[in-house]
């Protein structure tokens, strides 16, 4: 499997939902906050939660299938 980065924010409810599905899934992933950084909220600031492995990214909405297919593929 990739390293998956879940960018996200405190106080975001779908990124909880989103944390929950990987972890339901067993998908191993870091979770990056976004408030930490000025660069961060430029790129992510409406489109949190979004999962990423440094190349690629699937944003939100997605399955618990798509995830799987992203850490997999």
């Amino acid at each position: 499997m990739k390293k998956l980065t879940l960018y996200s924010r405190l106080e975001c409810p779908l990124c909880e939902f989103a944390e929950e599905l990987l972890l339901a899934e067993g998908i191993e992933y870091e979770v990056l906050d976004i408030d930490e950084s000025p660069e961060l909220i430029k790129a992510f600031h409406v489109r949190v939660p979004v999962l990423s492995d440094g190349q690629q990214e699937l944003d939100w909405p997605f399955s618990a299938e798509a995830a799987r297919e992203f850490a997999n593929g």
